[in-house]
């Protein structure tokens, strides 16, 4: 059965060159806005918005200014799409997608040109959404996007699944970047249906961006500072009541631990705060503050800093603290983050996931997009709550308890779950559970889901995943099963492999430049340097490797020439067509060789190797460089790369000489540069000078060109005899 829905809608909404239409599957959502509003819904046949696509390639796909190949073993093909970088907070459920607010950042939009696989919807999986930028003559651009475990089998009402400390909602919003292009702005959001063959694709939603929906960035557009403190409302009991800095004349909007002008190959962790008054700003940033220093002391974060961004943006609630709803406490915070009610005793543990949303209070999920957007760019986002009763809770984003004693490594533990994937190893159930995450947990009682690493930990151990039988884990202590523990190493292994797989990441790590080119020539006997430049984790407590191979001509199997170095200098010893590789591996103490991927990266050059023989000419007659003063003191003459120079021998003589047999005498030997400065005394009155140049290589030194009558101009004290 399929029914189509056409709706018109015009209004008077200023900038905008279209009105926005919002489908959903089953009704025609109206919006309130400023400007009268018309809108005529027709029911134009059946549809429930499906199309059949099987990872095919979508028709009028938008196609990349310039393609970038970065370097290493990964294969990714980068695109260049656009100057600037269009941020979309999107809100989604089972029945519809909107887009609630949305910027541009100053980052060109570069991203893999590689989509994953289309992958159905799975319950209690993460949720691969389609979202595509729909632009003129229906060329489009597609993305495919992982944002978490949401729950599609119930409506966008009920109550949220909570199991420990994780939560999948039934409504929830995620950030996604798409090129910013002119007359560019419809969006469409759509995700493929589970148990269909083929592929069933259900469209959420069709948006047209409007001018009311714009968030200036603040590193783009400066912010309008209002003089002085505003008139602040009154608490209102769930009001999900916002205040950002400009409201308070601040010109602080956020802060970034890390290195902004790297946003864009780095993992950009968002710090949300709420519960915070604009009084409790130091509060809120020495809680900010000791975060990320916790998590640059525990490991993996601390070896892989380099590699991620946090950020503090500043954003204040009316009241303090965070809604307790099993205690019928209900604050206006800015982000409406809450302890849920799943017990009914006030202050019971088992309340302790404290998240965002509906329930006893007022969704305050756009204000966290909001929040989002100000950042420079945003990865993950962590929701740090000013509340010292103990909870947190790990989701499509993480959120934990700022102020309780233990509230660093409730943040560590959560982000976890959120960036790793990773799940709770505690059980506290009786009996035998039936599901398992199969990284860090697993139904297989022999080797888990680490088999790997069953000669370094042994069997795995029973009791993970809540259950006290039939889950087992790898070891008896770990980050996920108890606070203040490191991390297992198969906790480690995966999280290494998220991160060097991440998009912004691979492009540039563990490779990011080699030197010379990979297709260049070299000569019998003299060496030629080669080097790469690596993106890789550090500490005492990391191994990375890297090992040079050489292949020489005719043969197929590689010699090893150099290892634990990136730089290398090789000397052929034959003629023809050389190959050397490097390949570079990082985290060898995370990551066991039989799962090498994303943190592995080689490199190959093509090296065609010939006798050297002695340098041609130097700027010989009809050169389009010739050898010339450009000004009184600065001679410079042609690049001899090409004749094979390596330096230049420059000489210089009475003008009279060149009557008999000299050419000069050695001025200067062995330049490197094609230039050279003569600021000596002039010559004597009645005299003149003369400057010849002459290449030179381990071969030998080049000629000084002709003589008129065609004979070879003898080089009688050439440079280095004297």
């Amino acid at each position: 059965l399929i029914f189509t829905q056409v709706c018109d809608s015009s209004r008077a909404v200023q900038g905008l060159k279209r009105p926005r239409t919002t489908m959903s599957r089953d009704r025609c959502r109206p919006e309130s806005v400023a400007g009268p509003v018309t809108r005529h819904c027709l029911l134009a046949g059946l549809i429930l918005g499906l199309l059949t696509l099987q990872g095919a390639a979508l028709a009028g796909e938008l196609e990349p200014a310039r393609v970038e190949q970065p370097l290493g073993a990964s294969g990714v093909t980068l695109g260049w799409f656009a100057a600037r970088t269009l941020t979309l907070g999107i809100e989604v459920d089972r029945d519809q997608a909107r887009v609630i607010a949305y910027t541009e950042k100053a980052r060109a939009f570069v991203r893999p040109l590689a989509q994953p696989v289309a992958s159905p919807y799975q319950d209690g999986r993460s949720v691969q959404l389609e979202v595509v930028l729909l632009g003129p003559d229906g060329v489009r651009y597609t993305q495919r996007k992982e944002i978490g475990k949401l729950c599609f089998v119930h409506g966008p009402e009920a109550e949220p699944h909570v199991a420990g400390d994780t939560i999948r909602l039934h409504r929830d919003s995620f950030l996604i970047e798409v090129p910013a292009l002119e007359n560019w702005d419809r969006i469409e959001v759509a995700y493929y249906e589970s148990g269909r063959t083929p592929l069933q694709r259900r469209t959420l939603g069709i948006e047209t961006l409007e001018a009311r929906d714009f968030r200036a960035s603040p590193g783009d557009t400066a912010i309008g500072l209002a003089p002085g403190l505003p008139d602040l409302p009154p608490p209102t009991p769930g009001a999900a009541t916002a205040l950002w800095p400009e409201d308070f004349g601040d010109p602080d909007v956020y802060r970034v631990y890390g290195n902004e002008a790297e946003a864009h190959e780095r993992v950009n962790i968002v710090i949300v705060p709420d519960g915070y008054t604009y009084a409790e700003k130091t509060l809120m940033e020495s809680h900010a503050q000791a975060m990320v220093d916790w998590f640059r002391s525990v490991s993996p974060y601390k070896e892989h800093d380099a590699f991620i961004n946090y950020t503090l943006v500043y954003a204040y609630s009316v009241q303090s603290g965070a809604d307790q709803c099993d205690c019928d406490i209900v604050l206006d915070t800015a982000m409406g983050t809450r302890f849920l009610e799943s017990n009914p005793n006030c202050g019971s543990s088992a309340n302790r996931c404290l998240y965002y949303g509906g329930g006893c209070d007022t969704n305050g999920t756009t204000n966290i997009v909001a929040a989002e957007l100000r950042a420079p760019a945003q990865d993950e986002t962590i929701v740090m709550v000013n509340t010292t009763r103990y909870g947190g809770c790990g989701g499509a984003r993480s959120v934990y308890s700022a102020a309780n004693s233990s509230a660093t490594d409730i943040a560590v533990h959560e982000l976890g779950h959120s960036w790793a994937g990773l799940a709770d190893e505690y059980a506290y159930n009786a009996g035998c559970g039936g599901n398992a995450g199969e990284v860090n947990t697993s139904l297989d009682a022999v080797n888990g889901a680490w088999s790997e690493w069953i000669d370094d930990l042994g069997a795995p151990r029973e009791g993970a995943q809540y259950w006290q039988e039939c889950i087992f884990r790898p070891l008896e202590s770990c980050e996920m099963r108890s606070l203040f523990q490191p991390f297992c190493p198969v906790c480690k292994q995966h999280w290494s492999l998220v991160t060097f797989g991440h998009w912004r990441i691979s492009p540039t790590a563990p490779i990011r430049a080699m030197t010379p080119a990979a297709s260049t020539t070299a000569w019998v006997g003299v060496p030629l340097d080669f080097e790469v430049l690596t993106r890789l984790s550090s500490g005492a407590q990391v191994t990375n490797q890297i090992r040079w191979t050489h292949t020489a001509p005719g043969l197929a199997i590689p010699t090893i020439v150099n290892s634990d170095t990136t730089l290398h200098t090789q000397i052929f010893t034959e003629e023809g067509l050389h190959q050397l590789e490097v390949q570079v591996v990082a985290d060898t103490n995370f990551v066991k060789s039989s799962r090498w991927g994303a943190n592995q990266d080689e490199v190959t050059w093509q090296i065609d190797v010939s006798i050297l023989l002695a340098p041609e000419e130097i700027s010989a007659p009809g050169a389009a460089e010739p050898l010339v003063f450009s000004d009184p003191s600065t001679l410079i003459w042609e690049d001899g790369t090409d004749a094979r120079a390596f330096t230049y021998n420059l000489y210089r003589g009475e003008l009279s000489d060149l009557n008999g047999s000299g050419y000069g005498v050695c001025l200067q030997a062995g330049l490197e540069q094609n230039s050279y400065q003569d600021e000596i005394a002039d010559p004597a009155v009645g005299q003149a000078w003369f400057y010849l140049v002459s290449g030179a290589n381990p071969a030998g030194e080049g000629p000084l060109g002709e003589r008129s009558s065609g004979l070879p101009r003898s080089n009688v004290a050439p440079c280095g005899t004297n």
